[in-house]
């Protein structure tokens, strides 16, 4: 048997072998019957609406009620026996408002919304606030995302990275109002990455009273690499030639991420157009494990003049 205290399912008036929906109804029953507005007897009531919502709070959530179960209102607020005299574990505190808990569960304020009509699953009377005089508190919806663009570097993408991002997001209070805060997420980005990658942390965006948290989502924006582009997992190099290396070849030195040097002869002649492929010399595929192609593109710069002697010497060459 649990330790004595408050015990939640007597103060709901559920059983307890109450299922979900059971808790439900009996928070429902109690909760209009002692909401201080409602109740007969006002001082009770401000003794007993609070005890009925911190008991939906901790009876409506699995974890809080397997250790109330097993150990009462003592093991849950002060944490569980270590045998030894002491306790272990994390501690429950009734963090709410008995009206945020009030709010949450019927979607107003009002204690009088029972005798206008369901609101659960519904939308509210038309005629709401004009017989009350009361604000209806709209169902909580989902907020757009807030996106941020992460740039992220070519070689980031090739070997993976964390990045923190840092962002500002508005935070309820217990008083209800808000607060800015600064927040920092970690992003790990996997190697091989597509640019445009989208990864979402929920709930972590701003918070308000009559909306859901937003959700905060990152997305990947690959930046210019210099020489260096990108096609999915095909990795793009621009190398410059003079037109005598275009006509009689070059050994192309390519930098590569991961600190190599790759040597790579071109023999033929560089045609506009003309591009030398290096298989598995790309970026990571994450689809397959292995590693998409290396391109090498050209551009040949070309005299701005030649002399006569240069001009003659060339007709003589070249067909």
């Amino acid at each position: 048997m649990p330790a004595a205290g408050l015990d939640y399912y007597q103060i709901l008036g559920a059983a307890r072998s109450a299922s979900r929906a059971d808790i439900q109804h009996a928070f429902r029953k109690a909760a209009l019957k002692w909401h201080p507005e409602r109740a007969a007897d006002l001082a009770e009531a401000e003794t007993r609406f609070p005890q009925v919502c911190e008991a939906y709070d901790v009876l409506s959530h699995p974890a809080r009620r397997a250790i109330f179960d097993e150990y009462g209102e003592t093991g849950l607020k002060r944490g569980i026996p270590d045998g030894s005299g002491g306790f272990t574990g994390g501690r429950y505190v009734f963090s709410a408002t008995p009206d945020e808990v009030f709010a949450q569960f019927f979607g107003t304020l009002s204690p009088f919304a029972d005798l206008l009509g369901p609101l659960e699953g519904g939308p509210p009377p038309d005629l709401y606030s004009e017989l009350t005089g009361m604000t209806l508190i709209k169902r909580a919806t989902k907020p757009p995302p807030l996106v941020i663009e992460v740039p992220i570097t070519l070689g980031e993408i090739f070997l993976g990275a964390t990045k923190k991002v840092c962002f500002t997001r508005r935070v309820l209070r217990p008083d209800r109002t808000t607060e800015e805060r600064e927040e920092a997420v970690s992003l790990r980005v996997i190697p091989g990455w597509e640019d445009g990658t989208v990864v979402t942390y929920p709930n972590a965006g701003d918070e308000s009273l009559d909306a859901e948290p937003q959700d905060v989502q990152l997305r990947v924006a690959t930046q210019p690499g210099g020489a260096w582009s990108r096609d999915g997992s095909t990795l793009f190099y621009r190398v410059e030639l003079t037109l005598a290396e275009a006509l009689t070849g070059k050994v192309v030195s390519v930098p590569t991420f991961d600190d190599r040097v790759l040597s790579l002869p071109v023999t033929q002649i560089v045609a506009p157009g003309v591009t030398k492929l290096v298989k598995g010399e790309g970026l990571p595929d994450p689809a397959t494990g292995g590693k998409g192609d290396l391109v090498l593109t050209f551009s040949t710069a070309f005299p701005t003049s030649l002399t006569p002697v240069q001009k003659s010497a060339l007709l003589n060459i070249l067909p």
